[in-house]
C-alpha cells in the first residue's frame, strides 16, 4: 500500500528533524547498501582433469603404499591435492548487478497465482 503524498511529506519532515537533532543515529539507521554478489561458475575442463589428477593420486597413493615406497604414496598425495587445486583454479566470478539479480528473481507473467486469480474471478462473474 503505498504512502499518501501528506504521509510522504510527514516522514521527510520526520527524517529531517532527526537528521537535525542526532545525526548519529540518523546515520545508524540508514540502511546500508545491497552487498553485490557474485556468480561463481566452474569449468568442466578444469573439472575433469582435476577429477582425472585426483583418481591418478590415489591410485599412484594405493600403489606406493602396497609396494611400501613411501615416497611414492607421497607423490601420490601431492598429485590427488594438485588435481583440487586445479579445479579450485577453475572457478570464475562475475559480479551480478542488483538489477541484474531482480531481474532473474523476477517470476513470469502468467504464473500459478495469477492464473487462480483470473479462474477465481471467472468464477465470480459467472454466478
Amino acid at each position: 500500500m503505498a504512502l499518501s503524498d501528506y504521509e510522504r511529506q510527514m516522514l521527510e519532515e520526520l527524517e529531517a528533524q532527526l537528521q537535525d537533532e542526532d545525526p548519529t543515529f540518523a546515520r545508524s539507521m540508514k540502511p546500508e547498501p545491497a552487498p553485490v554478489s557474485v556468480s561463481r561458475q566452474l569449468s568442466i575442463h578444469h573439472l575433469v582433469l582435476g577429477l582425472l589428477a585426483a583418481v591418478v593420486g590415489i591410485a599412484v597413493l594405493v600403489w606406493g603404499i602396497s609396494q611400501n615406497w613411501i615416497w611414492l604414496g607421497v607423490v601420490g598425495v601431492i598429485i590427488m591435492f594438485a588435481g583440487g587445486w586445479y579445479i579450485d583454479r577453475g572457478y570464475t566470478s562475475t559480479p551480478v548487478e542488483p538489477a541484474q539479480r531482480s531481474a532473474r528473481k523476477a517470476k513470469p507473467a502468467g504464473g500459478f497465482m495469477d492464473r487462480q486469480a483470473r479462474e477465481w474471478e471467472q468464477r465470480r462473474n459467472q454466478q
